[in-house]
């Protein structure tokens, strides 16, 4: 069906997730276009509070579809069962911790009319955005790239932090997970990946490539939402430090990058390290290491 399926991945941020609703609940274009919000929890959400989404959306004409999971946990295997629940043609993935402005929806959907050949299209996350002497050290540090919409050489996206600055729409390699959206046919056929479990460090990458073989990705500086990054729920520090650096080996080894993109990722992660260091943040710094020493591992076993 032509229309637009809201999908929300979550876990145990009631409070966020309320917000997240209520902005959607907003939206300018009304009732103009199909649209449905879906719901895949990880966690628990109290039955009054499903009722109060449920009669919220319903006043605004927008259906809720809602599943909530007892296995296959993981932020991964929540974006494939919201694919398989959506009932349109194009799939908007928010984060349960963001914001939208009332004319998002109907700026996406003035977006896809311009771009029909498209496989996605991406938004910016205000307050996201680097200081001059901030997108020195990204560029030094291999975690961001010369071009807004190139991964690093380590495959980082640290490029993200320069979209602010964009005036006009701009092709992409990859998107934001707190704000991007695909066609439907694009991601259709996400399977289950083995390294990418809990906070699935890394699956926007993976997702944005997926659906780029099947035509570009652009970034509409116009989708802007406020991203309030919650802490709640968020897995251990030193988790996902090493799963930013573990996840970032298994997506070069993807892309068969040579090793040069293995040794931009070591680079990298040594500047995350002593980054860490003044802040004595000792559970990222054990992350990283171990990564690095996953790093070193993998390739003397090549």
């Amino acid at each position: 069906m032509q229309g637009l399926s809201v999908a929300i991945c979550t876990r145990n941020r009631v409070q966020d997730l309320t917000r997240c609703i209520h902005s959607i609940t907003k939206q300018s274009i009304g009732r103009t276009y199909p649209i449905e919000v879906i719901i895949i929890d990880d966690g628990e959400i109290p039955k009054e509070v499903l009722n109060d989404y449920e009669a919220l959306l319903a006043a605004s004409g927008y259906p809720l579809i809602y599943f909530s999971k007892t296995t296959d946990r993981g932020l991964w295997m929540s974006r494939i069962k919201a694919v398989e629940l959506s009932t349109m043609d194009k799939i908007l993935f928010l984060d349960d911790d963001v914001e939208i402005p009332g004319h998002y929806l109907a700026t996406l959907y003035q977006t896809y009319l311009d771009h029909p050949n498209c496989a996605g299209v991406g938004g910016v996350a205000i307050g996201m955005r680097n200081s001059f002497l901030g997108t020195i050290r990204c560029l030094l540090s291999f975690q961001q790239s010369l071009s807004s919409g190139k991964l690093s050489l380590s495959g980082q996206a640290g490029s993200m932090y320069n979209w602010h600055k964009a005036r006009k729409i701009f092709k992409t390699e990859f998107q934001h997970g707190c704000n991007m959206s695909f066609k439907k046919d694009a991601i259709r056929d996400l399977q289950p990946v083995p390294w990418l479990k809990s906070y699935s460090v890394g699956e926007d990458i993976l997702m944005s490539r997926i659906a780029r073989k099947t035509g570009p990705l652009y970034i509409n500086p116009e989708l802007k939402l406020l991203h309030h990054e919650s802490p709640a729920s968020r897995d251990n520090l030193e988790d996902v430090a090493y799963t930013r650096v573990l996840n970032h080996v298994h997506l070069l080894k993807d892309e068969r990058s040579g090793p040069i993109g293995y040794l931009a990722l070591i680079w990298t992660t040594l500047y995350l390290i002593l980054r860490e260091q003044p802040k004595k943040n000792f559970p990222a710094i054990r992350g990283y290491k171990k990564g690095l020493r996953e790093i070193f591992s993998r390739q003397t076993a090549r």
